[in-house]
């Protein structure tokens, strides 16, 4: 295997990495802050209600802002830009 393409068999795992951990780190975020949201409605107002259609749309918000945010990532660490 030749030196080139180990670089970019390389950048692909890096590149990779840097897109599925941002994915999954915004999806935690994501369903933590729905759930931070419900408790601070149970506490002010004494009613719990949470529904499994919630945790899902929080959780693709923060996929899709995950996958956007890595994408920036990707393309700041491939074209160079200083600090990546």
């Amino acid at each position: 295997m030749k030196y080139s393409s180990r670089v970019v068999i390389g950048k692909f795992i890096i590149c990779g990495s840097i897109l599925f951990f941002s994915c999954i780190g915004m999806i935690l975020v994501g369903i933590t802050t729905k759930l931070a949201f419900i408790a601070l409605s149970y506490f002010q107002g004494g009613d719990f209600e949470i529904l499994w259609s919630d945790i899902v749309y929080a959780a693709q918000l923060g996929g899709l802002g995950g996958f956007i945010l890595g994408f920036g990532w990707v393309l700041l660490y491939l074209f160079k830009v200083k600090g990546f």
